[in-house]
C-alpha cells in the first residue's frame, strides 16, 4: 500500500514539475498545416461584408488561416483603446468589429492570426508627436524602424500585444520585423558601441517572443533579415520563433527547398509565404507570379518534417487594383497549393469560369486570360529590364517614351472586347465581373495613352495650337477614366480613395498621370518645351 501511495506522490510531482516548465501553449499541435492568406488592411481598409466574402472563398478553398496585417507606415487599421494617439487609417476597425470577422472566420473553419509591426514599418508609431523620438530609421532609406533599445519600445508594444490578443484567440500571433532599417538614433549608435546589429536585433526580437509567450501564444516574424540578410542572426534567435520565409520573386524550388532546410536545422518551425500581388503588379497580376507560388508549393506541400508549418499566400498593396476584380487569381494561387505545385494556371480557370460566373468555357474564355496573365504590366517593382511600358506622369517619362521610339503591343483592346461579348452570358457574381472588364478596360487605355503621345510626338507637330489640342484632349480623357476608376475602387472600401491616390499606388499611379496631364494641359509650352527634346 505505501508503495503504491509513494508512486502516486511520485506521479503527481512529475505532473505538477512538467506542468511547471511548460511555456503557456506549448503543447498546442496544429492538426493541418497552414494553408493560408494575407490581409494587409492598413494600405487599404475593406468592408466587413468583403472581409466574410473572403473568408467564405478561403473556406470553399480549402485554406484554413489568414493573417490580419493590422498596422504599417500607412497608419493602424485597428483603433488602438490603450494608444489612442497612435496613428490610425480612416476607416480603421473597432475590437467589435475585428472580433465579427474572427467569429465568422471561425465559423468557417478559418483561423485570423493577428499582425503587430513591432520593428519596421513602423510610422504608424514614429510620426506622432508622442513617439518621434522614437524613430530609428537612417537617412536615405526607404524603411525606417522604431528603436529596438528604448525601454519606450518596449513597453509600448507590450501594451499592444495585450490589447490585440483579447480580440484574437489564435495561438499564433505575428509581429512583423521584415524591412527593418534602423541604426539612426543616437541611442542606437551608442548601443552600437558595446554590441553588433544582429546582437542586437535578436536581443529586442526575443525580448518582443517573451511578452508574446507570457500571452500564451507563439510569435512568427518575417524572415527576410535573418535568412537573407544578417544570416548570424538565426543563431542568436530563440528556437521558439516560427519563421516565414518570403520571396516573391524565386521561382527555382531548390533555392526554396534549401533556404527552407537551412532555417529547419537551425531549429525553428518555418512557413513558406510567396505572394500572389505585391507591388511588381499594378491592376492584374501576371503569369510569372505564379511560377513562384508554384516553386513554394512543390517544397512547403511537401517537405516532410514536424517543423514546416506549410505556406501562407501573402497579398499587398490591395490600392493597386479593383476589389472584386482577383478572385480568378485568388483562385488559381488556391489550386496551386490544392496540387502540391507544378500545376499549370490555365487549368484552373475553366472551373472557376463556371462557379464564379456560371458560364461556359471556350477558346474566348482561354484568350481572355491566357492574354490577361501573359500581358500584365509590371509595376514599381519591376525586374523586367525589357520592361517598356510607362504610364507617364512626369517630364522624365515622356523622355523615356520618346527615347524609346516603340510603340507598346497592347493586347487589351481585344481581351475588351471579348469581355463585353461575353457579358450577357455571366449570371454570378456580374459586379466580380464589371471589376475585371474594367481593369481591362483601364489598361488598354493607359497603353493607347502611352502610343498616341509616341504617334503624336512623331508628327512633329510641336506648333502651340496643335500641341494645346493634344494635352487637353488627353486631360480631358484622363479625368473621365479617372472618375470612373475612382468610383469602382471605392465600392465596398473603408479606406478614403483620396488620401490612397496621394500615395502613389493607386492603380499604377494613374491619380499622379491625370494630375501631370491636367497641369500640361494649362502650360502646353512645358510640353513643348519636352517634344523639342526628341528634334
Amino acid at each position: 500500500m505505501k508503495a503504491i501511495q509513494k508512486l502516486l506522490v511520485s506521479i503527481g510531482i512529475i505532473l505538477l514539475l512538467s506542468f511547471i516548465v511548460k511555456s503557456p501553449g506549448s503543447d498546442h499541435k496544429r492538426n493541418k498545416p497552414f494553408r493560408g492568406f494575407m490581409i494587409d488592411a492598413p494600405r487599404t481598409i475593406e468592408s466587413l461584408d468583403y472581409y466574410f466574402k473572403l473568408i467564405d472563398f478561403c473556406h470553399k478553398e480549402g485554406l484554413n488561416s489568414i493573417i490580419f496585417r493590422l498596422t504599417d507606415d500607412e497608419g493602424s487599421a485597428y483603433q488602438f483603446k490603450s494608444h489612442p494617439e497612435l496613428k490610425t487609417c480612416k476607416g480603421a476597425f473597432t475590437a467589435q468589429e475585428l472580433k465579427e470577422i474572427v467569429k465568422y472566420g471561425q465559423s468557417k473553419g478559418i483561423e485570423i492570426i493577428p499582425e503587430v509591426e513591432s520593428f519596421g514599418h513602423a510610422r504608424y508609431i514614429t510620426e506622432t508627436d508622442r513617439y518621434k523620438s522614437l524613430n530609428d530609421g537612417t537617412t536615405g532609406k526607404e524603411f525606417n524602424s522604431v528603436s529596438p533599445v528604448s525601454d519606450t519600445t518596449l513597453n509600448l508594444m507590450k501594451d499592444l500585444y495585450t490589447e490585440i490578443a483579447t480580440i484574437f484567440p489564435s495561438y499564433y500571433f505575428h509581429i512583423g520585423c521584415d524591412e527593418v532599417n534602423w541604426g539612426g538614433s543616437e541611442m542606437s549608435i551608442e548601443a552600437l558601441k558595446t554590441k553588433s546589429k544582429s546582437q542586437i536585433w535578436a536581443r529586442y526580437v526575443n525580448t518582443l517572443n517573451g511578452y508574446v509567450k507570457a500571452l500564451g501564444k507563439k510569435t512568427i516574424i518575417w524572415g527576410d533579415v535573418p535568412i537573407y540578410h544578417e544570416k548570424e542572426i538565426l543563431d542568436l534567435l530563440n528556437r521558439d520563433i516560427v519563421i516565414m520565409d518570403w520571396n516573391y520573386w524565386e521561382t527555382n524550388k531548390k533555392t526554396v527547398d534549401s533556404i527552407a532546410n537551412t532555417v529547419l536545422n537551425k531549429g525553428f518551425q518555418v512557413i513558406g509565404c510567396p505572394a500572389v500581388s505585391w507591388c511588381r503588379w499594378g491592376p492584374r497580376v501576371g503569369s510569372y507570379q505564379f511560377e513562384n507560388i508554384n516553386a513554394y508549393a512543390e517544397v512547403y506541400c511537401n517537405l516532410d518534417d514536424p517543423n514546416n508549418l506549410g505556406i501562407i499566400l501573402s497579398n499587398w498593396v490591395p490600392q493597386k487594383y479593383l476589389q472584386n476584380s482577383q478572385w480568378d487569381s485568388y483562385t488559381i494561387a488556391a489550386e496551386i497549393l490544392k496540387n502540391k505545385g507544378n500545376y499549370d494556371y490555365m487549368k484552373a480557370l475553366p472551373a472557376f469560369v463556371k462557379d464564379h460566373f456560371n458560364a461556359t468555357w471556350d477558346a474566348n474564355w482561354e484568350k481572355i486570360y491566357r492574354n490577361a496573365y501573359e500581358k500584365a504590366p509590371q509595376s514599381s517593382c519591376a525586374q523586367n529590364s525589357s520592361h517598356r511600358f510607362m504610364l507617364w506622369s512626369t517630364d522624365q517619362d515622356i523622355k523615356n517614351v520618346l527615347m524609346n521610339n516603340t510603340p507598346v503591343d497592347n493586347p487589351f483592346g481585344e481581351i475588351k472586347n471579348l469581355l463585353l461579348k461575353k457579358k450577357a452570358v455571366i449570371k454570378k457574381n456580374k459586379n466580380d465581373f464589371n471589376n475585371f472588364l474594367l481593369s481591362i478596360e483601364f489598361l488598354q487605355y493607359i497603353y493607347s495613352r502611352q502610343n498616341n503621345l509616341l504617334t503624336f510626338a512623331n508628327s512633329l507637330k510641336f506648333d502651340t495650337e496643335s500641341v494645346n489640342n493634344y494635352i487637353k484632349q488627353v486631360a480631358k480623357e484622363d479625368e473621365s477614366f479617372l472618375s470612373t476608376i475612382k468610383k469602382a475602387w471605392a465600392q465596398g472600401r473603408r479606406s478614403d480613395v483620396g488620401d490612397i491616390q496621394k500615395e502613389g499606388d493607386f492603380m499604377m499611379s494613374f491619380y499622379k498621370a491625370a494630375n501631370f496631364s491636367k497641369q500640361l494641359s494649362k502650360n502646353p509650352v512645358e510640353l513643348i518645351n519636352v517634344f523639342r527634346y526628341k528634334k
